[in-house]
């Protein structure tokens, strides 16, 4: 990234920013999350921590969705022509960076947006999200701001005022914060957050109805692991035959789709052909469920695999696997590995030593990378561990483990597990460990 000096408009002191001019998701798709994050052209004052935007030139591409957008700040006061001269070379990156196969009309023709807001909202409008969205997603961040700072017995009046409100995107925004709150260890964040979600759940329609889901979906988890060794195709029909509602039912599906293949659902076709009247009629609703849910499963699966295909693609172009894995490393999941396996299946059975050997070195570097950080590995083996003595062994025999780095690591898996009512027991353990190490 570019880098540029401003002035700061509260103090004057001279700032530096990192500068970002073109954001093309064919290069990498994750500049449209850091676009939208507003998170890029910002500057912050090091006298007096003011935070303030950059206006630079922006070029913004999406093949996918054939968009070519471009934005020129107005108060740089720069002529028409003088623009196109400026984002000229900005567009010819995008361009030049496209096999010439995939060079279509649009790119002829970009948008010129005449604000800031004009290209970010152009940029949501394509993924479908408009105007009125936005702003109804503004009104539900206010109220999750007036439930944050109003007093616990005012809540439940809020709530009640603004329940229309309180839906599937509001309790989205409320995860979200939830989730901030135990990344930063916030805990007076956590306690109200904590008190807000009992009453929402106890209190509005929607919070009612997710928490009955949250329930079912627990009970089909319970369910699964108490199986245990005894899970197959006869114990989980069982439990879909008694299954209490769809919820019950999905969680099965997602949790167990690879035991529900052709001999399952015979399984279940006869069930259905030895039952009579109303009995018959559940069961033959509950297979043409399951055939729709693990229908879906299975297209979800296939476009997510295709998906991760196009990353293993352009992954194989990078000249540098080391930057290029860095750079789609949130893409580099189990359907990607999945993928890459097979390609390199594939080149082997073709006799094509190159690229066999270009997929190998993948998957090396990716398994180099993703390595666990040794600190992480002793800390995991600690836990494990089943008393004081056991513990303290075991430090005793690593103590060259236990450097500055073991231990900050330490302090922060004790801060983010404290925010986490449900694993007590492991806080304890960790907290164990802490004072063996200070010993």
């Amino acid at each position: 990234m570019a880098q540029t000096v401003t002035t700061c408009p509260r103090c004057h002191s001279q700032m530096a920013a990192n500068i970002q001019q073109v954001f093309d998701l064919y290069n990498d798709p994750a500049d449209k999350d850091r676009l939208l994050s507003g998170q890029v052209n910002v500057a912050v004052c090091p006298s007096c921590g003011y935070r303030s935007a950059v206006g630079v030139p922006l070029v913004y591409h999406d093949p996918e969705k054939e968009l070519l957008l471009t934005y020129f700040p107005a108060e740089a006061g720069v002529a028409i022509n003088e623009q196109e001269r400026i984002l000229g070379p900005l567009i010819n990156q995008v361009v030049n960076r496209l096999p010439m196969e995939e060079r279509k009309g649009y790119l002829l023709q970009p948008q010129s947006m005449l604000t800031y807001e004009t290209l970010l909202e152009k940029v949501l409008e394509a993924d479908g999200i408009t105007k009125e969205m936005l702003k109804e997603q503004e009104d539900k961040v206010k109220l999750l701001r007036r439930l944050l700072t109003a007093s616990d017995e005012s809540i439940p009046e809020i709530i009640s005022q603004e329940v229309a409100q309180i839906d599937q995107a509001f309790f989205g925004l409320f995860s979200n914060l939830q989730s901030s709150a135990v990344q930063m260890q916030d805990q007076a964040s956590l306690k109200k957050l904590k008190t807000i979600q009992d009453i929402l759940l106890k209190e509005t329609p929607y919070g009612r109805e997710l928490k009955v889901k949250a329930d079912s979906t627990q009970k089909a988890l319970t369910d699964l692991q108490e199986l245990g060794e005894k899970l197959n195709r006869d114990s989980l029909l069982d439990l879909v035959i008694a299954a209490g509602d769809d919820t019950y039912l999905q969680t099965l599906a997602g949790l167990a789709r690879n035991g529900m293949d052709y001999e399952f659902f015979s399984k279940l076709t006869a069930k259905i052909t030895q039952a009579e009247g109303e009995e018959k009629e559940r069961l033959t609703a509950t297979r043409e469920k399951l055939l729709n849910m693990t229908a879906q499963i299975d297209t979800a699966i296939a476009e997510q695999k295709s998906l991760r295909k196009q990353v293993f693609d352009a992954l194989m172009k990078e000249e540098n696997l080391e930057e290029g894995v860095a750079k789609y490393a949130r893409a580099i999941d189990d359907a990607f590995m999945e993928v890459a396996h097979a390609e390199l299946d594939e080149a082997r059975k073709k006799g094509d030593f190159m690229q066999s050997g270009k997929v190998q070195k993948l998957l090396d570097t990716i398994e180099a990378m993703s390595k666990m950080p040794p600190e992480i590995e002793f800390l995991e083996q600690l836990v494990e561990k089943n008393d004081v003595a056991e513990i303290t062994a075991m430090i005793d025999e690593n103590k060259d483990k236990v450097n500055d780095a073991f231990k900050q690591l330490l302090e922060t898996f004790i801060g983010q597990v404290k925010a986490i009512p449900e694993q007590k027991e492991l806080l304890d353990k960790l907290e164990l460990i802490q004072k063996i190490v200070a010993l």
